[in-house]
């Protein structure tokens, strides 16, 4: 076996962190695009007719929740190796990676209470605070945390599925899945006025997301992904430590497992006719289990490529996107919001599934020359290099 890399980063950690900042627009376009609802009622926003059906069906068997789950891997495996850089130069990482997980909460609330409501960096630096604390336990004990914490929301679900009539279900979930008329039609003219004019919408619709569905999902979610970045990160993933082929036969299994759990969902839901008590509890269920197998999946491909020279300036221009993710992941949101809300283009509401994919292929655009342009020139991205410098302040 060869002896573990000592360098300060991990090469396919960068490559599949640029894949993952590519793909995570793809769902997130939506939420940019139309109300928020939409993200997750199809039938809402750009709708599921026509080439609007089989792109919702590509991004709901490829890309829903898969992109996110990879990222939020990255995060808990990115922690694992700036505690072991930090304790290689003889420091305590404790007070390093609090302080790193503080500014990255501000950098969060910043984001989405003056750019764009739907922020993943205030859940990370809460959920890295607080899975920092059993980093070192053993890998034993991290698996069984780890699935106890994946297995909350689906208990949770199938729980309120199960006990209440449908007549409560109604109550419950009717009004969320399909809002009233006169409040979908304020979001859209909210979004589409001036950027104060925005201010209330976006606060409110944030705040939701950091408190009430950060509790009920995102908690248990992101930190069980994070444990599953730390233990891959001891089984040394990320630097192929195996068999080359040995990762490709993984990444395909899981890819098929995730496959056939997500297309059970998309029938179902069909059948269903995308009800909104069965989707919210039962149907979502398809797809959060789905996007632990295909994330997996992605991550173990991605490490194969990695070992192999194929697409090699490919993959150099992919790990430039991923080491400076972070800018990359904020300049979507401004470029994207610019396009769509009344400070901007406002073209809020008015796109269709394949507009929106024009948009993400123009952002992606952006991203592959402002990646290149910066990193040939410079060592990080300009929020990776404020956060650093703030962090070692």
């Amino acid at each position: 076996m060869k002896a573990a890399p000592t360098q300060n980063r991990i090469d396919s950690l960068d490559l599949i962190r640029g894949i993952a900042i590519l793909g995570i627009l793809i769902m997130n376009i939506t939420s940019f695009s139309h109300i928020g609802v939409a993200y997750i009622n199809p039938t809402l926003g750009a709708g599921i007719e026509g080439i609007n059906g089989w792109l919702h069906a590509f991004a709901f068997l490829f890309a829903d929740m898969r992109f996110m789950s990879m990222f939020s891997i990255l995060f808990g495996a990115g922690m694992m190796l700036f505690v072991r850089n930090i304790e290689k130069k003889g420091l305590k990482p404790i007070g390093y990676h609090y302080k790193r997980m503080f500014l990255l909460l501000g950098f969060g609330l910043f984001h989405a209470h003056l750019i764009w409501m739907g922020d993943i960096l205030v859940p990370y630096a809460i959920c890295g605070c607080l899975v920092f604390l059993i980093r070192n336990w053993s890998s034993k004990r991290l698996v069984i945390v780890g699935f106890l914490l994946f297995m909350i929301p689906i208990f949770m679900d199938l729980l309120t599925y199960l006990t209440l009539s449908p007549k409560e279900l109604g109550e419950i979930y009717g009004g969320i899945w399909t809002p009233e008329s006169s409040n979908m039609i304020k979001e859209i003219q909210a979004y589409r006025s001036s950027y104060l004019g925005q201010m209330q919408a976006r606060s409110q619709a944030a705040s939701y997301l950091e408190t009430s569905l950060f509790l009920y999902d995102g908690l248990w979610r992101y930190s069980a992904m994070m444990i599953t970045g730390i233990l891959l990160f001891r089984m040394q993933w990320f630097q192929a430590m195996k068999a080359r082929v040995y990762y490709l036969r993984f990444g395909l299994v899981c890819l098929f497992a995730g496959l056939v759990i997500s297309a059970t969902g998309l029938f179902l839901s069909y059948e269903y006719l995308w009800e909104g008590a069965w989707s919210m509890t039962v149907g979502h269920q398809f797809t959060y289990i789905a996007s632990f197998f295909m994330a997996l999946s992605y991550i173990s491909i991605l490490v194969y490529w990695s070992t192999i020279g194929f697409a090699t300036r490919l993959q150099y221009l992919l790990k430039k996107v991923g080491r400076m993710a972070f800018t990359n992941y904020i300049m979507s949101s401004i470029v994207c919001t610019f396009i769509f809300y009344g400070h901007g283009f406002g073209y809020f509401a008015k796109f269709d599934r394949l507009q929106q994919w024009g948009v993400v292929l123009f952002v992606w655009a952006l991203i592959f020359l402002l990646s290149n342009w910066v990193m040939s020139r410079y060592r990080q991205g300009p929020l990776e290099f404020i956060w650093r410098k703030l962090t070692y302040f």
